[in-house]
């Protein structure tokens, strides 16, 4: 779909009036800070540092864990819990940001997947009950409408049957609570009639003889399925009947005890697909009184055999591929005005729901791509600059250290500390955080949607990112902080900071 670049004026003035207050403010705390300090006092630099030896004090257990170099970062990081504080809040709030941000996009996009069919056509044209004498005449005419290529119709008719218990398998006795006995289950059937050509050529693709599925007394094909939405967001599929073949004895769903009357005896064999998608407008009461998936292919020469009289319970359903079902669909519509006929109907436009669908995942891809790497990029640069700056303020301590004979693997071993305990301390509160606000973003979208079964899909992927970045984040900048003051020399950097 066509993207145009709109610019937000009142946006950009938000962020720079925003942008204007935090550096106003960041400036003016410290400027107030240091305005009130004696001169002597802050030249002598005695204020820097004022804490009492119990606040840094470590076990014996702590400083045989950690040796020499783990007790001085420990000592390091409760020394000036401000300047940690700063850095530990900046990757906090940037795990959360990532992690959230990233369970936005995902929630959003399966909810947008909750919504899609896969439907075989472009168009559908459907209703209920209308006579053959009106439906086929409109279907020959829609059928030539501009782009259109290919087309099938069908019926179906709401039908249910009796089945022993014993006759279902033990996942789908498990999950209904069924004992494996003689007794009977009343269960709601579609049987749907669909183009001799389509059904020969389901035949045919199912490797089924031609003579023994075709004529009066054939046997039918079925499809008989039990679909479980799982917590973990994945779906089990599985069987309803043992036998691969059985006979049934069916009526029609209603309470009509003459219509109750015209039951078949039908033959049926079970296949793991049907052939044509069943109209998608059956009523909302039928499909949640019948949630499993069984569905009789009959080809349409019977129909008159299983017709109901005042045929309540037909559902038509007319599907259409269109080069360019934008232009098609317009055309059609015109047909079935001029053609006035008396029941009502729905037109769906399958292939445009589609492309909608389409570009809702591309936007809510870009959004949440362009935000994570946003938010990133901020975290990065925000961190970097306040670990180096820390780094660079402690110049006279790291120089006394190497002047004292710290060696560098000791240094290096002591800074590795504390990259570890400023990535264990961010982890520790942000993944927690980060955990209830992706729990409160899908319960959000869940109450505006008012969905059913849709389970909670817990971040773990983020998460795994966000601890790996954290560490190799804080060591990268450690690193480079570090790198920079070895290669000073330990008397400049004494007497530059003495001065």
């Amino acid at each position: 779909m066509p993207l145009t670049l709109s610019v937000s004026v009142p946006a950009i003035v938000i962020a720079a009036a925003v942008s204007i207050v935090t550096i106003l403010i960041s400036a003016y705390i410290p400027a107030k800070k240091a305005a009130n300090t004696p001169v002597m006092e802050s030249i002598r630099q005695t204020n820097e540092v004022k804490i009492e030896s119990k606040a840094v004090k470590t076990s014996k257990l702590t400083e045989r864990i950690y040796s020499l170099e783990g007790t001085l970062a420990l000592k390091n990081f409760k020394r000036n819990k401000k300047r940690y504080r700063s850095i530990v809040l900046s990757l906090t709030l940037s795990v959360v940001l990532f992690v959230s941000g990233n369970a936005f996009g995902t929630t959003l996009k399966r909810l947008s997947e909750q919504f899609m069919v896969d439907m075989d056509y472009d168009i559908f044209f459907n209703t209920q009950d209308m006579d053959d004498s009106e439906m086929l005449p409109l279907y020959g005419k829609l059928k030539t409408a501009d782009g259109v290529y290919e087309s099938s119709y069908q019926s179906v008719f709401e039908y249910s049957c009796v089945v022993k218990k014993n006759d279902f398998t033990d996942r789908y006795r498990e999950y209904m609570n069924y004992a494996a006995t003689d007794e009977t289950v009343h269960l709601p059937v579609d049987i749907q009639f669909i183009e001799d050509s389509e059904y020969l050529s389901f035949i045919k693709e199912l490797g089924l003889p031609v003579e023994e599925y075709t004529g009066q007394d054939a046997k039918m094909i079925a499809c008989a399925k039990k679909r479980i939405d799982k917590k973990d967001g994945l779906t089990e599929v599985f069987d309803m009947f043992t036998s691969p073949s059985m006979t049934l004895s069916v009526v029609p769903e209603t309470n009509d005890k003459p219509l109750m009357e015209h039951g078949q005896s039908i033959n049926i064999t079970f296949a793991d697909t049907y052939k044509l998608d069943p109209p998608p407008n059956s009523s909302s009461e039928h499909e949640q009184h019948n949630p499993d998936v069984f569905i009789v292919t009959i080809p349409y020469s019977l129909k008159d055999k299983f017709e109901i009289p005042d045929g309540t319970n037909a559902h038509i359903g007319l599907g259409f591929l269109s080069k360019n079902p934008s232009q098609s669909v317009p055309e059609m519509e015109a047909m079935i005005q001029s053609t006035e006929i008396s029941s009502d109907y729905k037109l769906y436009n399958a292939y445009e729901i589609l492309e909608q669908f389409h570009s809702i995942t591309f936007v809510i891809d870009v959004f949440t791509y362009v935000f994570v790497i946003m938010i990133s990029l901020i975290a990065v640069a925000n961190v970097f600059n306040t670990i180096s700056t820390n780094i660079r303020l402690r110049r006279r301590e790291l120089a006394m250290l190497r002047s004292v004979g710290m060696s560098d693997r000791d240094f290096n071993k002591m800074m590795n500390f504390e990259c570890v305990f400023y990535g264990m301390r961010t982890l520790l509160f942000g993944l927690p955080i980060a955990g209830i606000f992706s729990w409160l973003i899908y319960e959000g979208m869940v109450a505006a949607e008012r969905i059913d079964n849709f389970d909670f899909v817990f971040p773990w992927g983020s998460m795994a990112i966000s601890v790996f970045s954290v560490l190799f984040i804080v060591f990268i900048t450690m690193l480079y902080a570090t790198n920079k003051i070895k290669k000073e020399n330990i008397i400049d950097a004494l007497r530059d900071d003495m001065m």
